[in-house]
Parts: C-alpha cells; sequence; structure tokens
C-alpha cells in the first residue's frame, strides 16, 4: 500500500507507465505465439508436412521475423490503449480511433515482418521475392486483425487495470487525510475545551497551556503523512506537557523503546489520540496511580505499540480516537495492521501493530 504515492494527472502518468514495458514478458509472449503457430505454418506452407530440421528452422526464422515487427510496436500500440482507454464514458470515440490506428498499422506491420521473415528464412538459400508476395502479404495482414485485436484487448485490460489501482490508491489517500483531519479536529477541540475551562481558575497556567498547544500545532501541521516513530514519540511527550497544564492530576509517563524501532515510520498522530484518552483515563478520580506505560518494540517483521493507564472513574469508551485510528490504520495498512483494547484489572491497555519499515527500506 504506496504507499504512499501522490496524485498524478492520467495522461503523463498513464503515458510513463504505458512505455515502462517489461521487455521480457513480452518477448516470452510473442516467442510463444510463435511456437504455437509454428506447426500450422510448417503444414500449410510450402513444405506442407515436412518434418526437416532445416524447413522447420526455416518456418520457425519466418515466424520471427513476422513477429518481430509485432515485438518492436508492442510498446506503441499499449500507449494508444493509455491514450485511447475504453470504459471512461467515450468508447465510441475511443474504439473509432483504435480501428482507423489498426487499418493503418496492420498493413504496415504485416509487410515489414513478411520481408523479414522471408528474407531469414531464405538466408541459407538466397533468393528474390515470389511472384505472389503482395498476394501473401495481403493474407497475413488478415491474419494479423485478430493479432492486433488481442494486442490491444490486452493493453485495454492492463491500462484498466493501472486506473483501477491509481484510484484505490487515490480512494486510500483521501481517506486517510479525511481521517488524520478528523483527528486534528477531536484533539484541538478537547485542548481548547480544557483551556478555556482552566482559564476561569488560573489564567496564568491557561496562558501557558495556549502557549504549548500552539507550538504543538505547528510541529504537527509541519509534520510528514509518515514520520520516524522518534518524531512521533517527541509529539506525544509533548502532548503529555500539555496535558500536565491542563489537568488538575498530573501523570507521569514510562517509556520503553527498543533500539530497531527508533527509526521506524509510523503515521504522524498514531498515537496522540490514544495518550489523550489515555491521559483521561489516568487523570481520573479513583485512579490507584498516575502512571502511563509506553512500551515501543520491533519484532521481526512487525512494530508493536503498547499503551497502558490506571482505570479512573472516568466514563467508559474511548470516543473517537480509537475507532478512527482503527480506520486510519485500516486504510493505510489494509489488514496487516491492528488495534487491539482490553481492560486489564484496574489498567486499560491499547496494542497496535504495524508493519516495521524503517527509514532505510522506505528509501
Amino acid at each position: 500500500m504506496s504507499s504512499q504515492p501522490d496524485a498524478n494527472t492520467s495522461s503523463p502518468a498513464g503515458d510513463t507507465q504505458a512505455t515502462d514495458v517489461p521487455w521480457l514478458a513480452v518477448g516470452a509472449g510473442w516467442l510463444l505465439l510463435t511456437l504455437v503457430t509454428l506447426p500450422a505454418v510448417q503444414l500449410t506452407g510450402p513444405a506442407a508436412g515436412s518434418l526437416a530440421p532445416a524447413e522447420l528452422l526455416r518456418s520457425l526464422l519466418f515466424l520471427l521475423g513476422i513477429h518481430s515487427s509485432w515485438l518492436l510496436a508492442t510498446p506503441w500500440l499499449l500507449r494508444l490503449c493509455t491514450r485511447w482507454p475504453l470504459g471512461t464514458g467515450n468508447d465510441a470515440v475511443a474504439t473509432a480511433k483504435l480501428l482507423a490506428a489498426g487499418a493503418c498499422i496492420i498493413p504496415l506491420l504485416s509487410l515489414t515482418g513478411w520481408l523479414l521473415g522471408y528474407c531469414l528464412s531464405q538466408l541459407a538459400i538466397p533468393r528474390t521475392l515470389p511472384d505472389n508476395w503482395l498476394h501473401a502479404v495481403t493474407a497475413t495482414s488478415l491474419f494479423a486483425l485478430p493479432t492486433y485485436i488481442a494486442v490491444i484487448g490486452i493493453g485495454q485490460a492492463l491500462a484498466y487495470i493501472r486506473r483501477y489501482r491509481r484510484r484505490g490508491e487515490l480512494l486510500a489517500q483521501a481517506r486517510e487525510q479525511a481521517l488524520r483531519a478528523r483527528l486534528n479536529h477531536h484533539f484541538l477541540f478537547n485542548a481548547l475545551n480544557a483551556i478555556g475551562a482552566l482559564g476561569y481558575r488560573d489564567a496564568e497556567r491557561a496562558d501557558a497551556a495556549l502557549a504549548q498547544l500552539g507550538e504543538l500545532l505547528r510541529n504537527l501541521l509541519q509534520s510528514e503523512p509518515f514520520v520516524a516513530l522518534r518524531e512521533e514519540v517527541a509529539h506525544a511527550m509533548a502532548f503529555v506537557e500539555l496535558q500536565q497544564l491542563l489537568q488538575q492530576h498530573p501523570v507521569q509517563v514510562q517509556l520503553q523503546v527498543s533500539t530497531g524501532a527508533w527509526d521506524a515510520r509510523v503515521p504522524s498522530l498514531v498515537l496522540q489520540p490514544l495518550i489523550e484518552n489515555a491521559v483521561r483515563f489516568a487523570s481520573a478520580a479513583g485512579a490507584d496511580e498516575a502512571t502511563i506505560n509506553l512500551q515501543f518494540e520491533s519484532l521481526d517483521d512487525q512494530l508493536c505499540l503498547q499503551i497502558r493507564n490506571p482505570f479512573g472513574d472516568a466514563a467508559p469508551g474511548m470516543g473517537i480516537g480509537l475507532q478512527a485510528s482503527r480506520e486510519r490504520l485500516h486504510a493505510i495498512y489494509g489488514e496487516q495492521a491492528t488495534i487491539r483494547a482490553q481492560r486489564d484489572g484496574a489498567h486499560y491497555q491499547v496494542c497496535i501493530q504495524l508493519p516495521l519499515v524503517t527509514g532505510e527500506r522506505a528509501a
């Protein structure tokens, strides 16, 4: 899931993808077609029924020459499919253009391919062109019509698959951005409400909290969609400092991070809504302690983020933070990311598992 790629206009991106041809696969496809049609050519050609190695080689060289022109033209044909795609609401015009292009391309490729194939097949015994060579080229053009349709069909299928994948990537990006904005609004709404309430009791602390909120928001707005875990932890600690100013019962944070986890790339704000809930629970009346335990470690190809906090008299439920985080991670990683939340006696624990992607691997 790239990631994640940025949106581009369809035409330039499509042209680039169309010209980026996997030559090995294309060559293998045309070679397979050559081998499949070899028996038919051998049975219907001038040496019909002959299985002599020289005749088989001559037929093989003839087919290789014919198909070489199509092989070299394949990238251009695929580009036509990207330029005139079907299934975009203008199929009649696109079909007409593809047929008109085929009326020019098929005779040209048939002529060059037949001449090349004839020359290759006659290397051992040089001969002039036969009297019926024009008839042979015309017949080859008629047989090439299904070939052209097949290549265009494959090109249209590949173009559709690229559009489908790109559409899915863009939808995932839009959804992730919407969920990230939702988390920002949720955090900002709660923080401003708390600062407003604090202003009636302690104006000086409210001013300090407002300055801390401004600094925190500035850092968050400047952050990339994906950041190193060390940067995300720094943002989380800044949030805790803000909560220290807002809460009547300050909380403590114990942090344990394995060496391999510091450079892991994580979605920005992945910790903030969960720590916000942890602070609310830990600072509520009735909590046995006011310590939040954060444990982040890398295990094989997984990054495990664990947040554990005491559970006081705060109302049950995690608000929109946990659900929005779950939806956001699913939009980014699909089934590769999981969030588990459960109450463990007097504590509440949230565990997040993400694919481990470091800065080196991401590059």
